[in-house]
């Protein structure tokens, strides 16, 4: 008797887990992802993102004193903008955007920028007719852009964004890893 109970035992172990149901409704889709570039061997991989960018603009007349790049940034993705401000014992100061600058006969111009999901911009506005603004302020400006991605922001939230050394630092961003643009 035995043996027959750990005979249907054994088959039952076998059989029922073989068993199946209807099969239920579908799911709703899932969230459609960012196609990565292909590798060298076909398949899909990563693009790395340089964090960090510099330019030199002339703020003209005839680029209305200001200058546009194109450049995607994600959805949540932050971009930060710094202007070398001045060079001490050989080490630049980058001072964050917006930035103003008081100059003599109440006159005030500010450097700002703004950006879409695909192009920034720098530019420059003042209290007065910009033509009037000495070159000094208008030509031969360098500006770090920084990417930020939006997990950053939320795991970094005590770095100064003011301050470009701590921000790239955080970023493990060296000067070796700056690529400039046209």
């Amino acid at each position: 008797m035995r043996k027959i109970v750990y005979l249907i035992a054994m088959v039952a172990l076998f059989v029922l887990p073989a068993c199946e149901g209807p099969e239920g409704p579908q799911g709703p889709p899932g969230v459609a992802g960012v196609d990565g570039q292909d590798g060298e061997d076909g398949e899909d991989g990563i693009s790395l993102l340089n964090l960090v960018v510099e330019a030199e603009v002339d703020f003209t007349a005839e680029n209305n004193y200001s200058s546009a790049f194109t450049f995607e940034i994600g959805e949540g993705d932050n971009l930060l903008v710094y202007m070398l401000w001045n060079v001490i014992d050989e080490k630049p100061l980058w001072a964050p955007l917006p930035n103003t600058v008081f100059l003599d006969e109440e006159k005030t111009l500010i450097y700002n920028y703004q950006f879409t999901a695909d192009f920034f911009m720098v530019f420059m506005t003042a209290n007065t007719n910009l033509s009037e603004i000495s070159e000094d302020w208008k030509l031969n400006h360098y500006f770090r852009i920084v990417y930020l991605p939006g997990d950053f922001l939320q795991t970094n939230a005590k770095i100064d964004l003011n301050d470009y050394e701590a921000v790239t630092k955080a970023l493990g961003v060296s000067e070796a890893d700056v690529v400039k643009l046209d």
